[in-house]
């Protein structure tokens, strides 16, 4: 199996690359801030999903948006922050290779913080907001680059690997 490990791969990566029709799935990293506030962090999300054609597609995804410790007169704060997504995704392919997108949805965020023994946690739903640009690769693998605002003070930049199948 391993003689053929390099075969696959140099097909997968050969293979003629054009926007996937059918269900989608991914993973994606970045960076998200809270404005007018020192709270800022990393985080990781998962999401999936159906293209319906080149121009037209739906996401469902969970982000960590950040994990953080501060401190507060003293004693370590943890504080973090999630959203649960769901969206309508509108593409303009550039050409086969290259399209942008936008991204309207609902999120329901959630932040939690904790002290010691102590916790609180507030959670909110607002509209979800983003622009990016996706290259596929191949048939089945992209990377995208995102701008979302799933708050009117918060703001996230992501890097993600869509796979379709």
């Amino acid at each position: 199996m391993k003689k053929f490990a390099p075969l696959l791969l140099a097909a997968l990566l050969s293979a003629p690359a054009m926007a996937n029709e059918g269900a989608v799935f991914g993973l994606d990293y970045g960076h998200t801030k809270v404005s007018d506030s020192d709270l800022s962090g990393n985080g990781l999300g998962l999401f999936g999903g159906y293209r319906f054609s080149d121009s037209v597609a739906v996401e469902l995804g969970y982000r960590q948006l950040f994990n953080e410790t501060t401190r507060d007169f003293g004693t370590p704060v943890k504080i973090k922050g999630t959203a649960l997504q769901a969206s309508v995704l509108g593409y303009l392919p550039l050409s086969k290779d290259f399209s942008l997108f936008g991204r309207l949805g609902y999120n329901r965020l959630k932040a939690k913080a904790s002290a010691g023994v102590a916790s609180a946690s507030s959670s909110d739903s607002k509209a979800l907001f983003g622009v990016g640009a996706e290259y596929s690769f191949t048939s089945n693998v992209s990377g995208r680059f995102e701008y979302q605002k799933p708050a009117s003070d918060t703001s996230s930049l992501l890097f993600a690997v869509k796979f379709g199948f």
